[in-house]
């Protein structure tokens, strides 16, 4: 009797922590939510993960105008993701990652992303309902939401009956203890010995999937709340949530079979835990829910699409947040290309320098190693991908085209494909000319031109590239160090440089663009800066004073 007493009061105490955590979990996520608004998300992310992140946008990948893995490559852009990325679930940093793959050419769309961007950046209250709803959904670290929702397809589908025989034993087992303690005992321990192998072989086939099912359940949940909080400026999708929830309610019902309706879980679910090895009730449920999933896939991942959504645009309402300095772009749909920008830098630097251009032709940049012509060009591709995506410009202003953008700036040989780094290098060059056959504007940046080959080679090839490319739709940002290009293109090619001052003991850089061509050559002083003998000092400032005179080396 006071064995008895000692459990009931157990259990007892174990239910009343568990509906405290309950009713304390919101009121700390809502603290949770507001310190980290405007700051970069502490996640790491690995390799792995970034890989398994991608599934989504495979998935709705087009044939042209997506930003392909070479320039997210140049551009860094996983790293921008992991700063912009403030998202509260695994559908919203997926859809984000798939967002930032793919400029928006739709000015009517970009207009909606800003109206919503903007209320979640305005209204705290009602944006941190919505993130709550979505925090329910939670994050695996292990697995993409969307890549398993798609190979639950692949799962061998089994009839119930295996899995109610365990119940059904230790049913018999308990009854046999009544009549025959020895034999119930020796009769209960083999069918919960069998119930629980049985039920690790067929979850450690479905582990994975499992854990799917939570996150799509839990997704259930989430915009069933969105949907109940009643906010008029998010109403089209709530309504599109309303309707689609409809289909999964016997998806819903008894849920707690397989888990628990947060992502943390808690003490009542870690008992549960025991019970679902002992009578299989996941599985059993998990059964039953994929017959439901069968039928409406196509529904939910249209609910997977709407909460990514909404979740990716809080994220960027908190970037804005975190930069401060930004701007809204001005998209012009028109098959002529412009590109105007007012103080435009690079996100990802500490203490960036801005800059200013205004053109309606192809640029040549011009400069040193380290004067910030790399760095211009990176900030110049980032905004404009930004400007198309997330409809947010690190700039005092953006007017310009819609493009999409492609670019060949951080190339390396190709060791397993026995390629030598020129092959790659044109073959880089090569999607340019293919890019500029779609019927969009496109934008692209090159980086060191043709740098894999001899000089003249280089010159003339580089020349004749550059103007093929340079096209009624097409404007180019190159770089490069042959000022002999400055005067080849200058026709059809704005000249701009970066410049450095070198003095006796130092040189310094102010990475202001400066129009014209670079005329300094410094190259040689700081061969001297750095204590080469004067004699080859020179001597290579006379070689280089006659070739700029007569054309010849000497």
């Amino acid at each position: 009797m006071e064995f008895l007493v000692f459990f009931l009061g157990a259990v007892l105490l174990l239910l009343g922590k568990g509906i405290y955590d309950k009713y304390t979990f919101d009121k700390k996520e809502l603290v949770r939510l507001r310190a980290k608004f405007g700051t970069v998300s502490p996640e790491e992310y690995t390799d792995a993960k970034l890989q398994s992140m991608k599934a989504f946008y495979e998935e709705i990948k087009r044939d042209a105008c997506d930003v392909d893995e070479i320039t997210w490559s140049d551009l860094d852009m996983d790293e921008l993701f992991m700063v912009i990325n403030n998202t509260e679930s695994a559908v919203g940093e997926e859809y984000l990652y798939a967002m930032l793959h793919q400029p928006e050419f739709s000015v009517e769309e970009l207009l909606e992303r800003e109206r919503l961007i903007s209320f979640f950046g305005a209204e705290e209250e009602k944006r941190l309902k919505i993130q709550l709803a979505l925090r329910r959904i939670g994050k695996n670290r292990r697995f993409s939401v969307f890549a398993c929702m798609k190979f639950m397809k692949d799962i061998k589908r089994e009839s119930n009956l295996l899995h109610y025989l365990p119940g059904v034993f230790t049913l018999i087992s308990v009854g046999i203890l009544f009549v025959n303690v020895p034999v119930g005992v020796i009769s209960l321990i083999v069918s919960i010995q069998y119930g629980f192998f049985s039920y690790f072989k067929r979850k450690g086939e479905l582990d994975a999937y499992l854990s799917t099912i939570s996150s799509l359940v839990l997704l259930l949940f989430s915009t069933e709340e969105i949907a109940g909080c009643n906010i008029p400026e998010i109403e089209r999708y709530t309504e599109k949530m309303k309707q689609l929830n409809l289909h999964f309610d016997k998806f819903k019902k008894n849920f707690w079979i397989i888990g628990s309706k947060k992502p943390t879980g808690d003490i009542l679910d870690s008992l549960m835990m025991y019970v679902r090895m002992l009578l299989h009730l996941d599985l059993i449920k998990f059964n039953r829910m994929l017959l439901i999933y069968d039928r409406y896939e196509d529904e939910l991942v249209e609910l997977y699409k709407t909460a990514g959504y909404l979740d990716a645009l809080c994220s960027v309402a908190s970037f804005r947040a975190l930069m401060g300095d930004y701007c809204v772009p001005e998209l012009i749909p028109q098959k002529v290309p412009v590109f105007e920008a007012k103080e435009l830098y690079h996100p990802m630097l500490s203490k960036p320098v801005k800059n200013s251009i205004s053109t309606e032709k192809s640029v040549l940049l011009t400069g040193s190693n380290a004067s910030g012509k790399s760095t211009f060009l990176k900030a110049v591709a980032i905004n404009a991908l930004l400007a198309q995506t997330i409809h947010t410009v690190m700039a005092d202003s953006y007017r310009a085209t819609l493009f999409q953008v492609v670019s060949s700036m951080s190339l390396r040989d190709n060791l397993q494909g026995s390629e030598s780094y020129f092959i790659v290098e044109i073959k880089s060059l090569k999607r340019m000319f293919e890019a500029s056959q779609t019927p969009v504007c496109t934008l692209c940046f090159v980086d060191e031109v043709l740098r894999g080959t001899n000089t003249i080679e280089r010159i003339a090839a580089s020349r004749e590239v550059l103007a093929g490319l340079n096209g009624q739709s097409v404007l180019i940002f190159a770089a490069t160090h042959d000022i002999e290009l400055t005067y080849l293109l200058e026709r059809q090619f704005d000249n701009y440089h970066f410049e450095e001052t070198v003095t006796d003991r130092e040189v310094t850089f102010d990475y202001q663009l400066k129009a014209g061509r670079a005329s300094s050559r410094n190259a040689i002083k700081l061969l001297g800066m750095l204590g080469y003998p004067q004699e080859i000092i020179a001597r290579a400032e006379n070689t280089a004073g006659h070739f700029l005179a007569t054309g010849e080396w000497k």
